[in-house]
């Protein structure tokens, strides 16, 4: 007897200790206090929903594993939180992966495929902007960036825009984005595409301003009226079409997977800058890329 004594004893002590384990029902007060913070925290806008998931164990003995999503207008976005067992601490942990490179990684995740290029095509050094087209801060960006990469770094640099329209607060975005993408397949070369969104960086109050009086086609008038080699009956289609969508739309979901959240959000060889950088920040940027890529600046 005295073994299946022992035995049970053991038992018993292993599932006292499981249930101690075991998360406890996070208290209403608490559940509020959590929604406050991280509402606070993650600057949610003020029709978002805030989700608490499941406590569970953790890495960490002191601290359930806590899941919280905040639901909005662009979908969700889970974060996982640590909350400690006695409900006083909530802990938002940032693991950083150091077996691999995440420069490469973010680089390796932008589909350029498709997109006009400026500059050397064959470049060591890739720039990539999220770009909004109505976007006052963009357009600072914009003038910055090609003053420096075209007059400084020339052939030793290629620049992409990728399409991140903020509805939200921009009307005539999309617009702008569902033109200058036509503009590729219309004009069949990338100049008519690069002239259309120079325009539109430089002169967005008069763009604003046309917009406003006149809402249908104002985008795609401005794009005939600076490039007179447009098969304007080719563009007119396709800005009246649903084709260009969907690429809107996958530009907008590959930025809020690489954590871009508003712009100018650029991309340096895969290292992430969020908005306007100044001159001297995009040479020091460009300069690391050149000696990261083995050339010297």
């Amino acid at each position: 007897m005295r073994p299946s004594l022992a035995v049970f004893a053991l038992l018993c002590s292993v599932c006292v200790a499981a249930l101690a384990q075991q998360p406890a029902a996070i208290p209403s007060e608490i559940r509020t206090r959590i929604e406050k913070q991280v509402r606070q925290y993650a600057e949610a806008p003020p029709d978002a929903q805030i989700i608490l998931g499941v406590p569970k164990t953790s890495d960490f003995t002191a601290y359930y594993a806590l899941p919280v999503t905040i639901r909005g207008s662009q979908g969700d976005r889970t974060y996982d939180f640590l909350l400690a067992r006695d409900f006083s601490r909530l802990i938002y942990p940032k693991t950083l992966d150091l077996t691999q490179d995440p420069f490469a990684k973010a680089e390796a995740s932008i589909d350029l495929s498709g997109r006009p290029i400026r500059g050397n095509p064959r470049a060591t050094v890739t720039i990539v902007m999220y770009d909004d087209l109505q976007c006052p801060f963009c357009a600072k960006q914009y003038i910055a960036l090609f003053n420096e990469v075209m007059n400084r770094y020339r052939d030793r640099v290629k620049v992409v825009l990728k399409d991140f329209p903020l509805t939200e607060a921009h009307p005539w975005a999309m617009d702008a984005a569902i033109v200058a993408d036509c503009l590729i397949g219309a004009q069949q070369t990338d100049d008519a595409y690069w002239q259309f969104t120079d325009y539109v960086h430089t002169h967005q109050q008069a763009v604003t301003s046309e917009w406003a009086s006149s809402h249908a086609g104002t985008l795609a008038r401005i794009a005939e009226q600076h490039e007179s080699n447009i098969d304007q009956a080719k563009l007119q289609a396709c800005v009246n079409s649903a084709a260009p969508q969907p690429a809107i739309e996958k530009s907008l979901a590959e930025g809020h997977s690489l954590g871009v959240t508003a712009t100018p959000a650029t991309f340096i060889n895969g290292e992430f800058f969020e908005g306007v950088l100044t001159p001297e920040q995009v040479r020091a940027a460009i300069d690391r890329a050149i000696r990261e890529a083995h050339a010297e600046p």
